[in-house]
């Protein structure tokens, strides 16, 4: 037994690895990543779009859809067939119309064959773990967990899908699926144009560099795009707002004092609400430079 410990122990150099993003900022290489929300904030479309893009993009040998949650109608509703099925050869849609076993022995056995290098360059979305009824009980989330890990150091990287709580801050189910995931983000549904979904990902769990970001998801052709965040988050006002400034310092690219550039939009020093909202977007569409008592701001 000692030599086969010996065998398989690690060795220096398989441990210089660099985190590699199959989507930048959200999804890394070989690690198990969730998002989590409320009902009608577009879980299920944002999975769309990232098997959509990554199997696009080719950054994976092979894709497999668990779909443990939506029924055949909807998917053709969605048009899943001409969006994804058909469209991409290396993507697997597994619904469970047509499962042999229980969703839970599915998963575990993927994991009794998770060999060294099994599943290298595969990537599993799983929607939605809360359809495996072991999310509640902390000894078979845990059991879960383990599998999926088991499943990640073969080589795979995983997605999860999951469900927020009844009030809606955090993920349902046992803490034992934070404590083993590498990557969690709360998702929301940000104002969004006809047509297409923007979504905010805030962190919750880092690991490998994610970061908060937002998607654009185009229902009609599950294309994904990124955006940026606080841009997506903002509401009409604020982006009205941002974009007069963003004008009137593009046409003064040597800067304005502030009481020049709050009345350029109507506005005046004395407006505790238009200075706060300039203060607010400082940093981000323009800056702010200070000499003496003069405030003057700039175009980024």
């Amino acid at each position: 037994m000692i030599d086969v410990l010996k065998d398989m122990a690690l060795n220096s150099n398989e441990l210089h690895v660099d985190v590699e993003f199959l989507i930048d900022d959200f999804i890394p290489k070989k690690m198990i990543t969730m998002f989590y929300a409320d009902g009608g904030n577009g879980k299920t479309w944002l999975s769309y779009g990232v098997a959509s893009y990554l199997c696009s993009n080719a950054v994976c040998k092979e894709l497999y859809y668990l779909d443990f949650d939506n029924p055949i109608v909807t998917l053709k509703e969605r048009n899943v067939d001409n969006l994804l099925i058909d469209k991409y050869s290396h993507l697997n849609y597994i619904q469970r119309s047509k499962l042999k076993v229980a969703p839970i022995e599915l998963i575990k056995g993927l994991s009794d064959n998770a060999v060294a290098h099994a599943y290298d360059d595969m990537v599993f979305i799983i929607d939605s773990i809360r359809n495996l009824d072991y999310i509640k009980d902390d000894k078979k989330a845990m059991e879960l967990m383990n599998m999926l890990m088991n499943i990640r150091e073969a080589g795979a990287t995983i997605i999860l899908v999951h469900h927020a709580n009844k009030d809606g801050k955090n993920y349902e189910g046992s803490n034992n699926i934070k404590n083993s995931l590498d990557c969690m983000f709360k998702l929301t549904k940000l104002p969004s144009p006809e047509g297409k979904l923007h979504l905010g990902l805030e962190t919750k769990k880092e690991r490998g560099g994610v970061k908060d970001c937002a998607f654009r998801v185009d229902t009609d052709t599950l294309e994904l795009y990124p955006i940026e965040l606080q841009e997506a988050s903002m509401n009409p006002r604020e982006k009205d707002f941002v974009e007069s400034i963003k004008k009137i310092l593009k046409q003064n690219p040597d800067g304005m004092l502030q009481g020049k550039l709050l009345s350029a939009i109507g506005s005046s020093s004395t407006d505790k609400t238009t200075k706060a909202m300039l203060d607010k977007f400082e940093n981000r569409f323009y800056m702010k430079e200070e000499q003496g008592n003069r405030k003057i701001y700039k175009i980024i």
